[in-house]
């Protein structure tokens, strides 16, 4: 089962008519959960269950300008992630250190001004490994990766 998260009223209109196309055409059942990923209890119900956490986040730094082909069609919500762009990303990384199982995988897109810092606070995570940061086609550093530790490493 897909489980997707969404927080903003018009972009749940939209998760639900993707997610009624996939279904018919055959696609995994999707729970949609109108939530905030910042939420301290989001899917408590899924800890240590979850195979894969993707996720494209507000991230950009507040009060970056962006193009109008960009602010005419996106509602700050969904682009701007606070001072430093990452607030919704550190809330991510900490639900997926609790939602994923032992191999389970995370990938967050960033900000391209975020190619250090992301993989920073996933290497922060003692049960996050193998963390790598991935360009996008234009060779800008654009998302990162990671696996949740079969166990612990060794302190």
């Amino acid at each position: 089962m897909v489980h997707a998260v969404e927080l903003a009223p018009a972009a749940l209109t939209w998760t639900h008519r993707n997610v009624a196309d996939h279904i018919a055409a055959g696609g995994t059942p999707v729970a949609v959960h109108a939530a905030d990923v910042r939420a301290p209890d989001l899917l408590v119900e899924l800890e240590t269950h979850v195979d894969l956490v993707l996720c494209n986040p507000p991230y950009v730094p507040d009060g970056t300008p962006l193009p109008p082909e960009v602010t005419g069609w996106d509602p700050p919500t969904a682009l701007y992630g606070g001072a430093d762009g990452l607030d919704v990303i550190r809330s991510v990384i900490s639900a997926s250190a609790a939602l994923l199982r032992y191999g389970g995988a995370l990938a967050i897109e960033h900000d391209d001004t975020h190619g250090e810092s992301v993989p920073a606070l996933l290497r922060r995570r003692r049960v996050l490994t193998d963390v790598e940061e991935h360009r996008d086609l234009a060779g800008r550093p654009r998302f990162a990766t990671a696996r949740h530790a079969p166990s612990l490493p060794d302190a």
